[in-house]
């Protein structure tokens, strides 16, 4: 599961008034609400869900239909004439929106509210003054065995199939790469990907 913080950047204090909830199995996205948060302190598609009373057990949750209804206005479609050059601004090679909310923080002209992806095992407590450090830490490998294979992100990218903005943007921790872009990444680099948790 991917989750991201919703919060108000006008703020000076971030503190998360929900969490955008994305289960892969299911290709869903659904949204739970803070404890604390009234319809004052939502974006307005969501503040007649700071209304409703809270369920007996559990969170107050926002059905997956509602959900991407209020997410459809806060990322650009993927039937959009250019959706191909919002893709590559953004360093992505196809449309995944989970992807792309990290990547353009669910802005919206329509208010100050952002999300933030943060770890699904802690969301509920996740700061937000960090962001996840893994995509940096990632890029920064990826960088490096670059370099030491003597590439160039265009090297690199003729080599693997993989997009030179889509490098640049992993290098840059910009992007949230499949394991399986990053095997491939890591071959063309002559290097094997191995993974560990600590």
């Amino acid at each position: 599961m991917r989750t991201f913080a919703l919060y108000d950047s006008s703020k000076r204090n971030r503190k998360a008034c929900a969490w955008i909830l994305y289960e892969p199995s299911t290709d869903e996205f659904s949204l739970e609400l803070a404890d604390w948060a009234q319809p004052a302190d939502l974006p307005l598609g969501l503040a007649f869900y700071g209304s409703l009373p809270r369920p007996s057990h559990g969170p107050r949750m926002v059905s997956p239909y509602l959900t991407w209804q209020w997410l459809e206005t806060r990322m650009p479609p993927a039937d959009r004439d250019n959706i191909a050059e919002v893709l590559s601004a953004h360093g992505l090679e196809e449309y995944y929106a989970p992807t792309l909310l990290a990547q353009t923080n669910g802005r919206s002209l329509d208010d100050d509210f952002l999300v933030q992806e943060v770890p699904a095992t802690s969301y509920r407590t996740a700061s937000l003054e960090q962001p996840l450090q893994a995509p940096a830490e990632l890029g920064l490998l990826l960088s490096r065995a670059r370099r030491a294979a003597g590439l160039t992100q265009h090297q690199l990218a003729e080599a693997t199939g993989i997009s030179q903005p889509v490098i640049s943007a992993v290098e840059k921790g910009r992007q949230n790469p499949t394991l399986e872009t990053m095997e491939i990444l890591a071959a063309g680099c002559g290097r094997k990907l191995r993974i560990s948790l600590e």
